[in-house]
């Protein structure tokens, strides 16, 4: 790997943090300000996952990560621990999907509870609505991957994202997903999904 090479990487790196950290990362149902989002918005650009830590001091998470950790096990959820409303401030931003497998064997998460700002963005109710569904474009297989991934290895996971489509590229999202053990299963996702304009 040549210098220039190494040097161009390390400046895009760096570009591409202090863009994170500079947007203002907020749980709120009324961020898009009367402008319309196409409903598969969220799938069109593949997510980058950061390094958990960061995007908690990010996204100013540290406190609601420590309440889910105090309820989890080995970084697992545990679902009859899980009170909704001791994260009422965040209830606008937070799904969550359960895992569902067709007879063919295909994975795919069915929305459960969905918060307000997540159904403004998809321009439509998700509840009950399988998520492979909703997604489109090149993302679609990605972002499966990494709700399955979430539940294999079994710990929290964060990414962020740029909406791509003409001129809705104003919005960003950061995402952080929680694997979740209820009956003795961790076939349950805890999304909470943060926007900035």
């Amino acid at each position: 790997m040549t210098l220039a090479f190494s040097t161009t990487i390390v400046c895009k790196l760096a570009v591409f943090w202090t863009m994170v950290i500079r947007l203002n990362y907020k749980s709120l149902s009324s961020f898009a300000n009367g402008r319309t989002v196409v409903d598969d918005a969220m799938s069109r650009q593949p997510p980058t996952s950061l390094d958990l830590e960061e995007a908690l001091e990010i996204a100013e998470m540290q406190d609601q990560h420590q309440k889910l950790t105090a309820i989890s096990l080995d970084g697992v959820i545990l679902w009859d621990r899980f009170d909704i409303t001791d994260f009422a401030p965040l209830m606008p931003s937070i799904a969550v999907v359960d895992k569902d497998v067709a007879a063919s064997g295909t994975v795919d998460f069915r929305y459960g509870y969905v918060g307000e700002s997540i159904n403004e963005i998809a321009q439509r109710p998700l509840k009950g609505v399988l998520m492979g569904d909703v997604l489109v474009g090149d993302a679609k297989d990605m972002i499966l991957q990494e709700y399955s991934d979430t539940l294999s290895q079994a710990r929290p996971r964060a990414s962020f994202g740029r909406v791509t489509v003409s001129e809705y590229d104003w919005v960003h999202y950061m995402r952080f997903l929680y694997p979740v053990n209820r009956d003795g299963n961790i076939d349950r996702v805890l999304l909470i999904m943060l926007y900035a304009l």
